[in-house]
């Protein structure tokens, strides 16, 4: 990392023009969040691994940016040549560079890996200061990286319908009613999932993602792809043809930019050059309904593209007074889960809580056996360790790939939706800790241990956190737990009128924890895929400003997973996947209507490391309902009772005055039993 940085340097002195400073993105081509390996180009400059950064390079400093969630893991994984900057507490990178650098200082980065709102934000600001940004002719990280990763022809597949619910033609006939709607004669679709979706096509181009390198071009009368055909099978070739989409080479999509923005792109340019230079008709709607064609009787010539999703570089090819930059018209329809999957994402959390229920009784008898640990259920000091040397031992990374290895032996399992957080202790504090097999803790039954998970099925997007201990909790780990319980179970049981936004709902989660002067540095919850991506825009629930743009509505999926993270210490985050829905209320005012939350999510909360005494009686009740719902899903009814009387106990008049509980341990061998057999 210090020779790339090295020989970063002397590329940017070399360039036309010399460059004061580089600026190295954590995004590809697409703006994606979660990136290949060939594109973890600042990774592989800083040694920061995390998904969100921005990290900047002058002659004489080596800088990083990022957000709350990282700044645990960045101040372990940079080296001393780098400067860690705090996102919301350090000057932000615009501001530095506008202080720190010379006037008329030229700032290079590649526009591919930009999107149009931060490149014209930085293009604002440096003009205050005479600083220009600068496209670099070529990206000079790839220069120097000798061992970069090569590009893979991983297939595209087609996703059926019968978990797609609707049909390409169906999402191409809505996508152009809002062409029409928004002037626009075509729109360009950068955003991988977005490709992903409005063709049902998925892949393995990334990670976690079942997406495919790909854009997107569709006009009022056409539909264009690119794409590496080395990806597409005869089976994918006939697919796309059937559904009236052009195929192109993937790097093709630049010189058909230009052409859009000519009004030269047509379906025949796609296997010629043209002759007599020949236009799009703006107004032969074809393929839309009558309606929208009568909606087109006029031109309409703005080119339709999503400033947070496209490249800097592809938008620079357009004339900038005839562009649309709104939202993609995708985002917000991909979000509105149709009701195939929503159905589907409920069977896939089924199946997943039963692999996570599985974990969990492994896990607990592996903590008893080998470590000596009270146990799940039992709240007790650890008995004198029962590990000898050459006996198993249990790592973060050991137990979190048995984790994998339950949801593996699950019906439509394609692989995990991220990186597992799996971590004991100290580790547990850090928000998006991966563990390393060389370097991982092992476990600890003193200890917190915090696992979140999801994984991706044919029907299904997942993402659950738990937070359990098998020894003896301290009654700070437990008063904080409950404080994150609390505002866990006040979103999820949020009543809110049509029109909130997640900006709004953020606060729910963090009332409880504000009372104990606790907080977190991440948002409260975000959308997800319907086996796409894990983290789906373009509503959220969080404290940032960008909560405020889209409202909640119906069929949106959501979570709910506020924390608390004491450094050096232990980590709590509950996670549950929730479905927006229409809300029961007493009245109506202002005949706005109502909504209210679904989980979905089923994996049960662990009883010992709640501080009842500190739960209001709505609270317990919800408790009390949520694991009567989860046992019914999976349990015989004769272990349902058997919880049923534990949690009644919670419930009872004497319950804070300190009754003894039924013992639940004594019925887990049945319940173990049980759980085998999923």
């Amino acid at each position: 990392m210090a020779d790339s940085v090295a020989d970063l340097r002397s590329l940017m002195s070399s360039h036309s023009p010399p460059l004061h400073a580089l600026i190295v993105p954590s995004e590809d081509y697409h703006q994606s969040e979660y990136v290949s390996e060939r594109d973890k180009r600042r990774a592989f400059v800083s040694g920061f691994t995390g998904s969100a950064g921005l990290a900047l390079i002058t002659m004489n400093e080596a800088l990083l940016w990022t957000d709350g969630r990282y700044f645990l893991q960045a101040a372990q994984q940079l080296s001393d040549q780098w400067k860690l900057m705090r996102m919301e507490e350090d000057p932000a990178i615009d501001i530095w560079m506008a202080d720190n650098l010379p006037k008329d200082a030229a700032i290079g980065v590649d526009t591919w890996c930009v999107s149009v709102d931060t490149a014209q934000k930085w293009q604002r600001d440096f003009a205050k200061k005479q600083l220009k940004l600068v496209e670099t002719t070529r990206n000079l990280v790839d220069e120097v990286w000798k061992n970069r990763p090569p590009a893979q022809a991983n297939p595209v597949i087609v996703h059926p319908l019968q978990f797609a619910g609707q049909s390409v033609a169906d999402k191409l006939k809505e996508l152009r009613k809002k062409l029409v709607q928004g002037k626009a004669r075509a729109v360009i679709i950068t955003a991988l999932d977005e490709v992903a979706w409005l063709y049902n096509i998925r892949g393995s181009d990334v990670s976690y993602c079942p997406v495919v390198h790909a854009f997107a071009i569709a006009t009022i009368d056409s539909a264009f792809f690119y794409v590496d055909k080395q990806k597409l099978s005869p089976e994918a070739n006939t697919y796309m043809e059937e559904n009236g989409i052009i195929v192109r080479e993937y790097g093709d999509v630049s010189s058909d930019v230009v052409l859009l923005a000519s009004n030269q792109l047509t379906s025949s340019s796609s296997t010629k050059r043209f002759e007599g230079n020949p236009k799009i008709v703006v107004g032969s709607a074809t393929n839309i309904d009558n309606d929208a064609s009568n909606a087109v009787e006029f031109v309409n010539d703005l080119i339709w593209v999503d400033p947070g999703a496209c490249c800097f570089a592809l938008y620079s090819k357009l004339s900038a007074d005839k562009v649309l930059l709104q939202q993609s018209p995708l985002a917000l329809a991909k979000a509105l889960k149709n009701p195939v999957e929503i159905e589907g994402l409920k069977k896939a959390h089924i199946r997943d809580g039963a692999a996570v229920v599985q974990y969990l009784v492994w896990l607990d008898k592996q903590m008893q056996e080998i470590y000596g640990a009270s146990g799940y259920f039992m709240e007790a000091e650890s008995t004198e360790r029962k590990k000898q040397l050459g006996t198993k031992r249990l790592t973060e990374v050991s137990v979190s790939d048995k984790l994998e290895e339950f949801r593996a032996s699950k019906e439509h399992f394609r692989g995990l939706s991220f990186p597992t957080t799996s971590c004991v202790g100290s580790n547990a504090s850090i928000i998006h800790y991966k563990p390393k097999a060389e370097t991982c803790a092992e476990l600890d039954p003193d200890c917190i241990y915090l696992f979140d998970s999801g994984a991706q099925y044919l029907d299904g997007t997942t993402d659950i956190t738990r937070t359990v201990h098998f020894g003896k909790p301290t009654p700070h780990e437990k008063s904080s737990y409950t404080a994150v319980l609390k505002g866990h179970i006040s979103l999820g049981n949020a009543r809110f009128p049509n029109g909130t936004n997640g900006y709004t709902l953020d606060i729910l989660a963090r009332i409880p924890l504000w009372k104990d002067g606790l907080d977190y540095r991440h948002g409260t919850g975000h959308g997800i895929g319907s086996y796409l991506n894990v983290h789906e825009g373009p509503h959220q629930i969080s404290f940032r400003p960008s909560a405020l743009n889209v409202p909640l509505q119906v069929s949106m999926t959501v979570t709910d997973e506020p924390g608390y993270y004491e450094d050096g210490n232990f980590g709590i985050r509950i996670e549950n996947v929730l479905i927006v829905k229409e809300g029961s209320t007493k009245f109506n005012f202002g005949d706005k209507g109502y909504l209210s939350f679904e989980h979905i999510t089923w994996a049960p909360y662990q009883r010992k490391l709640i501080d009842a005494s500190l739960l209001v009686p709505e609270e317990i009740e919800w408790l009390n309902e949520y694991h009567v719902k989860w046992f019914g899903l999976e349990l015989k009814l004769r272990i349902v009772a058997l919880w049923s009387v534990e949690m009644k106990d919670l419930a009872s008049e004497d319950f804070t005055k300190g009754s003894a509980l039924t013992d639940p341990l004594m019925h887990f061998t049945e319940i173990r039993q049980v759980y085998g057999a999923f």
